[in-house]
């Protein structure tokens, strides 16, 4: 009986129908279903547009034109051009077939390595499915299925934590390659957010086993080795990222900054009620949620009602050290979720630790509680220890389940809160919870029991947390087709001389080949782009300064979901639009439909253009003012009296792109409408190269002295390039060679060693 009760999934089909529930789940991505609108369509797909047409060209985009006024691609992580599965799925498929391959292979990828890692920590095989299922669908993994980052990254988190175990289990230094090859990968994803929880938790992972045990201690020391020769893997993507941070500020970021985005701590009972706080009036970014230093893009919990009950079934079994130290990991980082909303003064405390101070959002420490609850869970499923202890368990969780939901009904019907959170939509929401915790105990009863199978129990929890990923924050629906499927994209994609563009598209033109003037992208743009932010948003007025700044950075087009006033675009096309009502950011209570406009603007100013004056200025906001006939310089940058401008004519009669042919009567000054940024040079023919000067409001110019025909080229190449290349090479070259070499000795070992005889195989308790 002992044995029928405890048995479970052999590993491989436990495994399997792992890997098998959540291809169903996802399944829709492999014919067409993806994310759309948010992040995905306004700058993931885009960027990695860029990234594909310079694979196609034979390079990498280590700085794109088509971005802003200029932008260093490969340093916006968000690119992840280094990453190696990038590099193949970009070169080989089309940009849409690649996004949703990744998304699939990456979930996969999820739950096989949080199954090996609860293997690892001692899971049967059916505790193990548990715990993958319900961290891969957990409320993180739902509301962040539009950032590609995180579940791009997150996958790395149990695979570096599994070689973590192995290393202080074993000792074996090649366990410190593996580790570096792994964590590594994870940094050239970018955004590195997820980075730091790993090298944090690997961290804590070696300190912990080395506690008790002091001869274990010196393989901490392999982990921190195997952590640092990973970062220096992925030095070719650091390298250029930490600059770009550091040029737009993006290091050092206002408190309050950092505090915004956490987990609001009444939202605790979402555990029990998952979908509680979603669809109330006003959607994701309703005033409800910035009252309380957040949004509903950045806050939500809950890992599925089964899992939730087999946690407390595991926390009140017997613990192991595995268990303990996951107890521990899951409620200091609950903590951390919830600490700005409830002692801020703390948070600056911990802000102000080394590390902690370079991310925001708080409330994504709740992926790391998951994974907790999701270990525990399937420490509850293997039911270890006392009997009496897990059906205490059970009590207890349905005894938590009722405690919530009161909460839930108290707290949403309080007066300031029954307008938004009250209503049939919330009684339809307890109700589906209701049901969701009578079908869950029942089965969980049957499992205590014997006569439920852990199949029936994985099924459960995949078909609760696949309803529940698809009607959260991220809306899905079928790939469109750009530009084909939407009209005024069609007509954009046939304009001669389309190239920058202002109003709402985001980065979506980028797909076309063309660019937005003011990019959305992951890290600060860089000046001038903040003082252009404007053009980029609805009602816009249209002064005749706005139409001057369009007309000065070479804007040609512009598309609104509304009239506009401005003297110098003329309306080519009004359409009704589907994909751009799909793919284009709404504010609250926007129509779903809009009536869209393409302009096109008259007279945008050259890429490139000569001037003949230069004038210092005191006031930063002076080096805005649109003038073509001059270039501004702070008065702190301003060059000196023998390498300023003063020629009475000076004109590009070509540029091509890279090189400007200038002519002039005495020395001048070649501005480009190109982002000032490190690395950047201009050479005259016959003359060395140069830096160019920061000119404007943070564009870039050089100067040409004399008078003639003179051929002025820029180029750039970035600063680091050739250190962090040779860092990252040697790092990789090494933890390569080393794990070859073990797993030739390896092979030479087992050739020599007899093969045992065959025995009755055990049965996996």
């Amino acid at each position: 009986m002992k044995t029928k009760l405890f048995a479970v999934a052999a590993p491989k089909a436990a495994l399997g129908c792992t890997l098998a529930l959540t291809a169903v789940v996802l399944g829709g991505l492999l014919v067409g279903i993806e994310p759309v609108g948010g992040d995905p369509d306004r700058m993931y797909r885009p960027m990695k547009a860029e990234l594909a047409r310079s694979l196609a060209e034979g390079g990498l985009p280590y700085w794109s034109d088509r971005i802003g006024l200029g932008f260093p691609l490969v340093a916006e992580s968000h690119a992840a051009a280094f990453y190696p599965p990038n590099q193949l799925l970009y070169r080989v498929f089309s940009v849409p077939l690649a996004y949703r391959l990744a998304m699939f292979l990456h979930y996969s990828f999820l739950a096989g390595a949080t199954y090996a890692y609860a293997r690892r920590l001692g899971l049967t095989s059916s505790g193990s499915a548990l715990a993958a299922l319900s961290f891969t669908f957990c409320g993180f993994q739902s509301i962040h299925s539009s950032h590609e980052v995180f579940y791009h990254a997150l996958p790395y988190l149990p695979l570096c934590l599994l070689l973590a175990e192995w290393i202080m289990a074993e000792g074996r230094p090649v366990g410190a390659a593996a580790l570096a090859l792994a964590y590594g990968l994870q940094l050239t994803v970018g955004h590195f957010q997820v980075q730091s929880w790993t090298a944090g938790l690997v961290v804590a992972t070696g300190i912990w086993r080395a506690i008790g045990t002091p001869r274990r201690a010196w393989r901490v020391a392999l982990l921190l080795l195997g952590l640092g020769w990973g970062a220096a893997i992925a030095a070719v993507q650091l390298g250029p990222s930490w600059e770009l941070a550091r040029f737009v500020g993006q290091d050092e970021r206002p408190f309050l900054a950092l505090a915004f985005y956490g987990f609001p701590p009444a939202h605790w009972a979402e555990l029990v009620v998952p979908g509680w706080l979603r669809g109330i009036p006003g959607g994701p970014e309703a005033n409800y949620w910035y009252a309380l230093g957040t949004t509903g893009y950045e806050a939500c919990f809950y890992i599925g009602t089964i899992p939730l009950i087999f946690a407390f079934v595991g926390v009140m079994t017997k613990p192991n050290s595995g268990s303990r130290f996951w107890i521990g990991v899951a409620l200091a980082t609950f903590v951390l979720a919830i600490l700005p909303g409830v002692w801020l003064q703390g948070f600056a405390w911990v802000a102000a630790l080394p590390g902690m101070g370079l991310f925001r959002a708080p409330g994504r420490f709740l992926a790391v509680t998951s994974l907790g609850l999701a270990i525990l869970a399937g420490k509850g499923l293997d039911r270890g220890g006392s009997r009496a202890l897990a059906w205490l368990g059970l009590g207890l969780a349905v005894a938590f389940a009722a405690g919530g939901t009161w909460w839930v009904a108290s707290w949403s019907w309080r007066a300031d809160h029954i307008r938004e959170l009250g209503g049939d939509r919330l009684l339809i929401r307890l109700a589906t919870a209701a049901g969701a915790w009578l079908i869950a105990a029942v089965l969980a009863a049957g499992w205590l029991r014997g006569r439920v199978p852990a199949r029936v129990l994985l099924v459960a929890t995949a078909a609760e947390l696949g309803t529940l990923y698809y009607t959260s924050t991220t809306e899905w629906g079928w790939a469109a087709s750009i530009p084909e499927s939407s009209p005024v994209l069609t007509k954009l994609a046939e304009e001669e001389g389309a190239g920058r563009l202002v109003g709402l598209l985001s980065d979506i033109p980028l797909r076309l080949g063309m660019g937005p003037l003011f990019p959305y992208t992951g890290f600060a743009p860089p000046d001038p782009h903040p003082s252009l932010a404007g053009l980029a948003q609805r009602n816009v007025s249209f002064p005749g300064y706005a139409d001057s700044l369009i007309r000065h950075y070479g804007a040609t087009h512009g598309v609104w979901d509304g009239p506009i006033d401005s003297a110098t675009a003329e309306l080519i096309l009004t359409s009704r639009d589907e994909t751009l009502d799909r793919v284009v950011h709404k504010p609250v209570g926007a129509p779903a439909h809009a009536t869209w406009r393409l302009y096109r603007f008259t007279d945008p100013a050259p890429m490139a253009r000569a001037v003949g004056k230069a004038i210092a200025e005191q006031d930063g906001r002076r080096l805005m003012i649109p003038d073509r006939s001059v270039v501004r310089y702070r008065v702190e940058e301003m060059p000196p009296p023998d390498q300023r401008p003063n020629a009475t004519r000076a004109e590009v009669v070509s540029w091509d792109g890279r090189t400007a042919t200038v002519e002039h009567d005495g020395p001048c000054d070649v501005v480009l409408n190109r982002t000032f940024y490190p690395g950047w040079m201009s050479r005259i023919e016959g003359d060395a190269e140069r830096p160019v000067r920061r000119a404007d409001a943070g564009v870039q110019a050089a100067h040409v002295p004399g008078a003639g025909v003179h051929q002025v080229t820029f180029t750039y190449r970035p600063t680091n390039l050739l250190s962090t290349v040779l860092v990252s090479a040697g790092a990789l070259a090494s933890a390569l060679v080393l794990l070859g070499w073990d797993a030739a000795r390896r092979h030479r070992l087992e050739r020599r060693t007899p093969t045992p005889r065959m025995t009755s195989p055990r049965s996996i308790a």
